[in-house]
């Protein structure tokens, strides 16, 4: 047995902790290590908006392996960020490598484990996935390294849109601090979420595009009344939400404060439209609704008179002396809208 663990370690061109320090070395560093793994440079391209270095495998070290397993490596670049990709066609190599990430405290969400594509740990993700050609599976394992802001560079609501996953709160945050949960936006529509300093006045929600495991970020929900699932059973009152954008927009602001804000007129949809108190994604002031949601309530609002209309200028609901105000900001990140989000 202690035999054969040798003869397959000697098979293995790349660990788990090999993939973890590839994961943030610069180019020039990154192909010096390959280097002494027995890969050279070959051709350097473009896949989409990502600038890919392939590394191949040299002759002499494929005949030291004496497996007939293909491998072969990938630098990549993207948005500022570097990852990489190791390419094998050897079971044994992939799963080996999937052993050490876990070892190193990697984990997957989901029930069947074996069968999960993700694994999370601190601000890296492996995507792991595998294509078969005839006969012969494919097997890749592509490490990415989140930048990520620390805790006091976090000044306005806007740089929660830096995480991209439940790991990355956590590790910024502290476990004790970010709490899974389920939000509902309505009573057909519940979502998985992460809940960073719930309960609090510091208290805000992110939403993920992938909600198994919890990652891709789609928007961040900043408000006091806004409460996920395990918030039920929470009674106490919690003081006003304390996040602001940099334009100056907050939760709990008064109506005339937010025209004041956008220094134009601001439009919303009445009480009893299918969206009802969400500000019109447009722009035609200071801030831009399209990438920002508002959503508004009322203190005296009934639903009838002005309130019934499809949609309701600001600076008339105030000469109605309703008195609105902001209930909840919605965040998203800057390639989607909040036009999008609200059809």
């Amino acid at each position: 047995m202690h035999s054969r663990f040798i003869s397959s370690r000697s098979r293995q061109v790349m660990t788990g902790k090999d993939l973890i320090k590839l994961s943030s070395l610069p180019a020039p560093k990154l192909s010096d290590y390959l280097s002494k793994q027995g890969f050279v440079r070959a051709e350097q391209f473009t896949r989409g908006d990502t600038l890919v270095q392939d590394f191949q495998l040299t002759t002499r070290k494929s005949e030291q392996l004496d497996d007939c397993a293909d491998r072969h490596a990938e630098g990549l670049s993207f948005s500022n960020m570097c990852g990489f990709t190791y390419n094998t066609t050897s079971y044994d190599e992939y799963s080996s490598i999937v052993n050490d990430l876990k070892r190193e405290g990697f984990y997957t969400e989901g029930v069947n484990e074996e069968n999960s594509f993700l694994y999370q740990k601190d601000d890296m993700t492996v995507e792991v996935g595998n294509r078969t050609e005839d006969t012969l599976t494919h097997y890749s394992l592509s490490i990415k390294k989140d930048i990520l802001p620390s805790p006091k560079n976090i000044q306005y609501a806007e740089d929660f849109l830096s995480f991209r996953s439940h790991a990355n709160l956590e590790y910024v945050f502290g476990k004790k601090n970010v709490q899974k949960d389920m939000y509902y936006f309505s009573d057909s529509n519940v979502v998985r979420c992460s809940v960073l300093f719930p309960n609090t006045n510091r208290q805000a929600i992110f939403i993920w595009r992938d909600q198994l495991n919890r990652c891709g970020l789609s928007h961040v929900l900043i408000g006091n009344s806004l409460r996920a699932k395990n918030s039920d059973k929470y009674d106490d009152p919690v003081s006003e939400n304390v996040w602001t954008l940099r334009n100056g927009l907050h939760p709990n602001m008064s109506l005339s404060e937010l025209i004041r804000a956008n220094n134009a007129d601001v439009r919303f949809y009445g009480w009893n439209s299918q969206y009802p108190g969400i500000v019109v994604p447009s722009k035609n002031g200071n801030i831009d609704f399209k990438n920002t949601g508002v959503i508004l309530s009322c203190l005296n609002c009934g639903t009838s008179g002005l309130m019934s209309s499809e949609v309701i200028s600001a600076d008339e609901a105030q000469s109605s002396s309703n008195r609105l105000f902001v209930l909840a900001v919605i965040l998203m990140p800057g390639k989607d809208s909040f036009s999008a989000y609200h059809k």
